[in-house]
């Protein structure tokens, strides 16, 4: 007979975790200590929000800093959203104002340290859309490594520890 375990993890309580129908117990694969709240769902709080994690990928892994470049690489994005979440990206600490003129306008936005916390699991998505996806990614629908995908010394640093 399986036996039921609580989780605690999001608001003191995470739920039910039950063993398979075999009788044969999972472990939940969770930290070992509590939260009082899941850091999964904070962290969505403002990476989950739509467009948010192809802003921080044009900024921090494609190196595009201004507005209008960053409205050219996303076809659909509203201007009034991208002025949004760059707001709210700027807010959280994410991103930060590094040139801003009046005349001509130019506003150009870098990464902060927590925002370049964000590269590793920017290039997890590119490693699991290469690798799960590649029939969409690639013209020659051939599955990549993490290593494949990212040869540079800058790319291997943000990975180490990752492969």
């Amino acid at each position: 007979m399986a036996r039921e375990q609580t989780v605690t993890l999001e608001t003191g309580h995470f739920g039910n975790v039950n063993g398979n129908q075999e009788g044969i117990q999972d472990t939940p694969i969770l930290p070992n200590y509590s939260f009082s709240n899941c850091p999964i769902q904070t962290s969505l709080g403002v990476l989950g929000k739509k467009w948010t994690l192809l802003i921080l990928r044009d900024i921090g892994l494609l190196k595009i800093d201004r507005f209008n470049r960053i409205l050219e690489t996303l076809p659909g994005l509203p201007r009034k959203v991208l002025s949004t979440r760059l707001r709210e990206l700027e807010r959280e600490g994410f991103i930060e104002c590094s040139e801003r003129k009046k005349s001509p306008m130019v506003v150009r936005w870098t990464m902060t340290q927590k925002g370049k916390d964000t590269l590793p699991i920017l290039m997890r998505f590119i490693a699991f859309g290469s690798r799960w996806y590649p029939d969409v990614v690639f013209a020659d629908k051939t599955r990549r490594t993490l290593r494949e995908l990212f040869t540079t010394p800058e790319a291997r640093e943000l990975i180490k520890g990752y492969t």
